[in-house]
C-alpha cells in the first residue's frame, strides 16, 4: 500500500464527552499530557512518546476513512448499482432494466418511485467507446458519471427538448473526431449511468412500454449494424443495488476506483482514497493489520454517513421556515455547491438518501421536470415509526400539471418499505377520497383506520420510514410557497 496505514490494530478508545485539558503555558506542545474527546496524549521535550504517536496516525487513517466514505459515497453507490444490474443479467449498456409494470418493493433501489415506468442501464465507454443512444420522444431522464456528477439530460429537461433524437456520449479526454447530428455530452468516468422515466397515461403503462421499443443503445463505432438493444422487465424482481453500509462499501469504491480513469477525481480527492489504499489502476488489497484498521474506521463513516442523512444541520435544508419538509438538494443546487465551494456535507446528505443528479430536479423549472419534498419526521421533528399511525393533509390545488404522489420508504434501506400492499404509495393517479374543500386526508401506518382504505399506505411497525412528495411539472404555487404540503401529524 502506497501510503502505509501505520499503528497496529489495537481498538481506539473514543472518549465522549471529555474536554479538552490545559496544556500548560507554552505555545508549544513540548512537556505535556492531556486529554481529548479522542484519547489521552502525551509529548515529552517536544516529542510524542511511541504510544501516542501509534494512536495519532490510527487516528488520521480513522478519520480519512470516514471523510473517504462522505466525500465517495455516489461513487460507491453507482458502483454496487451496476453491480445489482449485471447479477440481475443486464450487464450490458444494450440491456436496459425496464420496469414495464412499475417499481415496486420487491426490489432495493434508493428513494426510487412507482408512478414513472423506468428504464435504466450503465454505458461502458471504455470498452465501446463513444457511445450513441437513441431515445424516443416523451422521455425524462439523464446521464450521471460514476461520481454521479451531471453529463446531461434527455427528454423535456434535455436538448431534444422532448422530442427525442440521437444522443453521443463521449469517453474522459477523448480526441477523435465527433460526428454531426447528434446531442453530444462528454463523461469524466467510463460508466455512465442513464436513467429514463416515461410517463403514464390513464393510470396505465401501456403507452410508456410502447416507448421504451424505440430505445437504441450501440457504440458510435457499430452505427452500421448495431446489436439489437434487449429490455429486461424488472417488475417484481429482487435487484439489489444499494450500497453497504460497512467495510464492502470500501471494496466498493476500491473496484471502481481500480477500473476507472485516472482523471476522473482531482489531486486532493486521489490523495485521500491512496491514503486508505484506494489507487487508480490498482487492486484494493489491504494487509490483515490494514485491514483490522479499516474496518471499525468504515463502520464509524458509514454512522457519520446515516448521522448527517437523518441530521444534517446545513443551511437552506428546509423548504418551509415552518415546517419539516426538506430539500436533498440543498441550496436548490444540483452541484452541492451553495456557497461557491463543494460542500461534501451536503453532497453526502443527498447521496445517502437518494440517486440520480440533474438541474432539471433541483433549479427552478415551472411546469417541466419535478420537485421533491422529502421528509422523516412528523410536525414535531420525532423520526417516522412504522408502529404508529399518522395523517398527511394534502391541501388543495396540488401545484403538479403532471401528476403528484407520496411514497413510502424503509428509513434502513431507503427503498420502498415492503409491506402486504405492492405499491407503498399513493397519488393523484389513485381514486382518492376527498373532503369538501378540496384537500385530501392520507393516513400512514400498520393498519387502515375505519373506512380510510382507500386514502391509507401501510408500513411495518419494526421499522423506521421516511416519504417523498413528488411534484411532476411543478407550478408557480409551489416555488412562490402560495402553496404549502402540511407535516405529518400523529394520529396515534
Amino acid at each position: 500500500m502506497k501510503h502505509t496505514l501505520l499503528g497496529s490494530c489495537a481498538a481506539l478508545a473514543f472518549t465522549a464527552g471529555m474536554v479538552l485539558a490545559e496544556a500548560g503555558d507554552g505555545r508549544f506542545l513540548e512537556n505535556e499530557e492531556f486529554n481529548t474527546i479522542i484519547g489521552d496524549f502525551v509529548f515529552e521535550k517536544g516529542f510524542p512518546t511511541a504510544e501516542t504517536t501509534e494512536r495519532l496516525f490510527q487516528i488520521r487513517t480513522t478519520y480519512r476513512v470516514m471523510e473517504v466514505i462522505q466525500q465517495n459515497v455516489f461513487g460507491a453507490s453507482l458502483y454496487a448499482m451496476r453491480k445489482g444490474y449485471a447479477d440481475f443479467g443486464a450487464g450490458k449498456p444494450n440491456q436496459v432494466i425496464v420496469f414495464k409494470d412499475l417499481m415496486d418493493a420487491k426490489s432495493e433501489f434508493l428513494t426510487a418511485n412507482n408512478t414513472t415506468v423506468y428504464a435504466m442501464t450503465f454505458l461502458d465507454l471504455k470498452a465501446d467507446g463513444p457511445t450513441v443512444v437513441e431515445a424516443p420522444a416523451g422521455m425524462l431522464g439523464f446521464f450521471n458519471d460514476m461520481w454521479m456528477r451531471y453529463v446531461g439530460d434527455v427528454g423535456n429537461a434535455g436538448p431534444d427538448k422532448g422530442e427525442g433524437g440521437k444522443f453521443l456520449v463521449l469517453p474522459p479526454g477523448y480526441e477523435g473526431e465527433v460526428p454531426e447530428g447528434y446531442f453530444t455530452f462528454e463523461s469524466k468516468t467510463y460508466g455512465v449511468w442513464m436513467a429514463l422515466r416515461a410517463f403514464l397515461v390513464d393510470g396505465k403503462t401501456d403507452a410508456a412500454n410502447a416507448l421504451y421499443e424505440d430505445l437504441k443503445i450501440y457504440p458510435l463505432s457499430e452505427a452500421d449494424s448495431p446489436e439489437p438493444t434487449e429490455l429486461v422487465d424488472g417488475s417484481g424482481q429482487e435487484i439489489q443495488t444499494v450500497h453497504s453500509e460497512n467495510y464492502h462499501l470500501l471494496e466498493e469504491l476500491g473496484h471502481l476506483v481500480e477500473e476507472e480513469h485516472p482523471d476522473a477525481l482531482d489531486g486532493a480527492q486521489k490523495f485521500l482514497l491512496a491514503s486508505v489504499g484506494i489507487e487508480f489502476g490498482k487492486p484494493f488489497e489491504p494487509t490483515p493489520e490494514e485491514k483490522a484498521i479499516l474496518e471499525p474506521a468504515a463502520m464509524a463513516g458509514a454512522a457519520l454517513l446515516r448521522a448527517n442523512m437523518w441530521n444534517y444541520v446545513g443551511d437552506d435544508k428546509y423548504i418551509y421556515e415552518d415546517r419539516k419538509w426538506w430539500n436533498p438538494f440543498v441550496g436548490g443546487v444540483y452541484t452541492f455547491d451553495p456557497n461557491g465551494y463543494l460542500d461534501y456535507d451536503a453532497q453526502a446528505f443527498f447521496a445517502a438518501y437518494a440517486t440520480g443528479v440533474t438541474p432539471a430536479m433541483a433549479s427552478k423549472n415551472v411546469g417541466v421536470g419535478s420537485q421533491y419534498l422529502c421528509t422523516h419526521t412528523d410536525g414535531e421533528g420525532i423520526p417516522l415509526d412504522g408502529a404508529k399511525t399518522y395523517k398527511l393533509t394534502v391541501p388543495a390545488d396540488v401545484p403538479a400539471k403532471d401528476f403528484w404522489s407520496v411514497v413510502v420508504y424503509d428509513s434502513a434501506n431507503r427503498s420502498m418499505m415492503a409491506t402486504s400492499q405492492k405499491f407503498p404509495a399513493l397519488s393523484s393517479y389513485d381514486d382518492l377520497a376527498q373532503n369538501e374543500d378540496g384537500t385530501v386526508d392520507l393516513f400512514f401506518g400498520p393498519s387502515a383506520p375505519e373506512g380510510k382504505e382507500s386514502n391509507w399506505v401501510e408500513t411495518d411497525p419494526e421499522k423506521g420510514w421516511t416519504a417523498i412528495v413528488r411534484l411532476y411539472g411543478p407550478l408557480e404555487p409551489f416555488f412562490d410557497q402560495t402553496w404549502k404540503m402540511n407535516d405529518f401529524e400523529l394520529v396515534n
